[in-house]
């Protein structure tokens, strides 16, 4: 009894050994501390410089230097990072060189609508890692040469699966015929829900304002279930006559769907969960939710008037707006309304953009970090979008 006992306390002494040690490196690093996967954030400001950090505080060296070019939008896909300036560019090397992926991109640089601007469009390009890192861009192209034939562009959208190289893009025409209305069409906005479907909002291509023209005033709405299914439309035709919308008489579609001829909006796309939301960049509509990818739209209450300047729901647990100097914006699940989150943020802030990342620690530990890119820096919310820092200070439109 007195051996089996003392073999049993040395066995307990040993596993208690084992575990101790196994919290520690030979060098003392904890691995409660040790990152196993750690993040990198990348980042513009107005200048058109690329930033990098991988811990949201402290500046790695300049990526890219200041070129006064606006960026549009900023993802990364494997291991490229696509740059939407003037054209789209891509870097296969961290950002240390940067070549043309595609010089036909939707918008100008320039481009306002009703005197405001459009130089930002984060949604204008996605990246799918669950369709093998397939990318959609937005094309202002009206035909595309592959190989030897002459494609004509029915969607207004490409994609790449070879992560956005040179050369690997190609005009989507995939359709269904009896759910998709009269095209063409101009697909400028991606959203991916979290079931997986893919969800495209298009300009219009009837009741023209001049000809060749797109109307931003009857915006049409779509998806793909899986990488490889067609298209499908979900619009409304809100006046019924079957002449410009196709297979949904009884909806409700996104406004402005007027007669005016200025009356238009700028809706860019995001989600929550399931939920498609859409934002008016133009700060006049406000923001509006369906529940049936877009077949119909819902207004939502809580938001300023004032443009709305991008959405993000980080880790499908909070969703965010960001405005054009009203600050940030956050979904209450409780009351269905829009509220001000002011706790470390100035009531007043333009945020520009908003991206999430994560750390996964050896001991298995998680933590979640969500960003803003505002005109006043990079700010850091460690507890879901409740409470911000300030960690990098400056003047940022995009981050990814």
């Amino acid at each position: 009894m007195k051996k089996s006992s003392l073999y049993a306390a040395a066995v307990l002494l040993a596993i208690i050994a084992v575990a101790a040690y196994s919290c520690k490196k030979i060098n003392a690093i904890n691995n409660q501390n040790v990152i196993e996967t750690p993040f990198s954030l990348y980042f513009c400001d107005t200048s058109g410089t690329l930033f990098l950090t991988n811990d949201g505080k402290k500046i790695s060296p300049v990526i890219f230097p200041p070129d006064g070019k606006p960026c549009r939008a900023l993802i990364t896909s494997g291991n490229n990072i696509l740059w939407a300036k003037d054209s789209l560019y891509f870097s296969t090397n961290e950002g240390t060189n940067f070549n043309h992926s595609y010089d036909s991109l939707y918008w100008k640089p320039d481009t306002a609508i009703n005197g405001v601007a459009i130089n930002l469009n984060q949604s204008m390009l996605i990246n799918i890692p669950s369709w093998g890192n397939r990318v959609y861009a937005s094309s202002r192209a009206s035909s595309m040469l592959d190989g030897s034939t002459l494609y004509p562009s029915y969607l207004g959208l490409v994609y790449s699966d070879q992560n956005g190289a040179i050369g690997t893009w190609h005009f989507e025409n995939s359709y269904d015929t009896t759910h998709v209305g009269i095209l063409p069409v101009k697909m400028y906005s991606f959203t991916q829900l979290a079931n997986g479907y893919l969800c495209g909002l298009a300009f219009e291509n009837k009741r023209l304002p001049a000809p060749g023209a797109y109307n931003l005033r009857y915006a049409r709405n779509f998806y793909k279930p899986a990488k490889d299914d067609r298209w499908l439309e979900t619009t409304a035709n809100p006046d019924n006559s079957g002449s410009v919308y196709s297979g949904n008489p009884s909806g409700t579609p996104l406004p402005p769907h007027g007669t005016v001829m200025t009356d238009s909006s700028f809706f860019t796309l995001g989600h929550y969960n399931n939920r498609l939301i859409a934002i008016d960049n133009r700060g006049k509509y406000g923001a509006w939710y369906s529940d049936d990818y877009g077949a119909n739209w819902a207004q939502y209450t809580g938001l300023p008037n004032r443009p709305l300047r991008c959405i993000s729901a980080p880790f499908e647990e909070v969703c965010l707006i960001g405005t054009d100097s009203a600050g940030l914006y956050i979904y209450n699940t409780n009351t269905h309304v829009w509220q001000q989150n002011n706790s470390g943020l100035a009531s007043n802030l333009v945020v520009r953009n908003i991206a999430f990342k994560q750390n996964i620690f050896k001991n298995g530990t998680i933590q979640k970090y969500i960003y803003l890119a505002t005109n006043k820096g990079i700010f850091q919310s460690t507890d879901g979008g409740v409470n911000w820092i300030m960690t990098i200070a400056g003047n940022y439109t995009a981050l990814y």
